[in-house]
């Protein structure tokens, strides 16, 4: 991750500390189990206890890094900090309590730990965004009126090698052209917005919201999918485990394959009901063989550890008419945030679905210098 981006993440960070104030939450909460400890028959002691665990509940399933996008998520992970934020604090601390309910002392111990690394992590960012800014390190965010999207593609993907990157950057390029054409009928290409090099993570520009809007609503399907899958995967890693047949596995595989399948189908009509505007039917069958390739190559990827996010960002300068345009796009991206989040999926890969190249021709091959396709006269 570069430097500008990780200094955005940390200033998000440090946002959602003060949005959620869970650092003097959490210190006041072990400093009321100590009271309890020590005088168990004071009534007001366990009243505000189970007030502070509201109203860190309140906070921390609001929290704004509950939203942070796949490639953020990584950072935090990257970063040993992951389950310092948002519903997966609040889940340590439920945790916490629901072990020891009769043994206080050892709850708050554990809440002790938990404090002195929320505090050193905190800690931590204030002096990484002080640097930062000493060193004159600015941060990479979206500009108002920009979108972007974020391809995280691990290393052993392309056999960490050069060649193995750019093949995929190609092909990234023909699986994501598809959604451009679908929504706004052309594929002007990608532009790069940058590169990150500790996981191989590329930003790129997305010049129309409604391609953005597009993608977002196709990943997310696909992941909504594919989290259908992950009982299967791991009972597929059980049964690796316990030596069961190659061809009881396969099982596993056909079964995932059929029910992945089955759902990019319907993903794609929905696509197509949704962004497909032109009134070109033959075009139209084509875009479907198309979209049905792509959605069937990012469900691969998913499942061989690739996270995919879309941002987008609007402009305050927006015309009445403009406002009104891109609502339902940013609406979209919006709505797909649920589903665009950090997988990090138990076992081996199970899809095995057919990644051949669709047998018709892309909009890059009839395409004009604006990336247009001629109309039909």
């Amino acid at each position: 991750m570069n430097a500008e981006r990780l200094h955005a993440i940390a200033d998000a960070i440090r946002d959602d500390f003060k949005e959620t104030n869970v650092t003097s939450l959490v210190e006041e909460l072990t400093t009321t189990l100590q009271n309890i400890i020590d005088a168990p028959q004071e009534g007001t002691y366990q009243k505000k206890l189970r007030d502070l665990i509201e109203n860190l509940r309140i906070a921390l399933t609001g929290a704004s890094s509950n939203d942070f996008p796949p490639t953020w998520r990584q950072a935090l992970e990257e970063l040993g900090a992951a389950d310092l934020f948002g519903t997966a604090l609040l889940k340590q601390i439920d945790e916490i309590f629901a072990r020891n309910q009769i043994t206080p002392a050892v709850a708050n111990e554990e809440l002790s730990k938990l404090n002195n690394r929320l505090e050193q992590f905190q800690n931590s960012i204030n002096e990484m965004r002080g640097a930062f800014t000493k060193l004159g390190i600015g941060e990479e965010e979206l500009q108002p009126g920009t979108a972007e999207l974020g391809l995280l593609i691990p290393r052993e993907f392309v056999n960490n090698k050069l060649d193995g990157f750019a093949k995929e950057l190609k092909e990234d390029d023909r699986i994501f052209g598809a959604f451009s054409e679908v929504a706004t009928g052309s594929r002007p290409g990608f532009k790069i917005h940058s590169i990150s090099s500790s996981a191989l993570t590329v930003f790129l520009e997305l010049v129309h919201s409604k391609t953005a809007a597009c993608i977002a609503t196709a990943v997310a399907g696909v992941i909504g999918i594919y989290k259908t899958l992950l009982d299967i995967r791991k009972l597929k890693a059980e049964a690796e485990e316990k030596g069961l047949p190659a061809p009881v596995l396969k099982g596993f595989d056909e079964h995932a394959d059929s029910l992945m399948t089955q759902g990019i189908d319907d993903l794609v009509e929905r696509l197509l009901a949704q962004y497909y505007q032109s009134e070109d039917g033959g075009r139209r069958n084509e875009l479907k063989i198309e979209l049905k390739y792509s959605l069937h190559a990012i469900a691969g990827r998913i499942d061989r550890g690739f996270n995919i996010e879309v941002r987008a960002k609007r402009s305050a300068e927006e015309s009445e008419e403009q406002r009104q345009a891109n609502d339902e796009d940013f609406a979209a991206i919006q709505n797909a945030k649920q589903n665009l989040e950090f997988l990090k999926a138990e076992g081996t890969p199970i899809l095995t679905l057919p990644a051949g190249k669709p047998d018709v021709k892309t909009n890059d091959e009839n395409a004009d210098s604006e990336g247009k396709r001629p109309r039909k006269k």
